[in-house]
């Protein structure tokens, strides 16, 4: 069995990564977003919300915040 831990340092993982395949980095992510690098990746791991952070993560993935961290999102109403 997968515990949720496990599987946000998954994504953290693949974030990371598809990040790096557009030439960017969590600190990349956190100068956008003003904040230390730790603050992004606290929030990629999951330890964390910040809805800001979050949509600077999925823009940058070309994505959506909802998309990227579904189970963050599930009692709030789509367009």
């Amino acid at each position: 069995m997968v515990d949720d831990q496990s599987t946000d340092r998954a994504r953290h993982a693949l974030i990371k990564y598809q990040l790096a395949l557009r030439g960017l980095t969590l600190a990349d992510i956190a100068r956008r977003a003003n904040v230390g690098t730790s603050a992004v990746s606290i929030v990629s791991i999951g330890k964390s919300r910040s809805v800001r952070i979050e949509a600077l993560l999925a823009e940058a993935l070309g994505t959506k915040a909802d998309e990227l961290f579904p189970e963050r999102y599930t009692n709030q109403q789509g367009p």
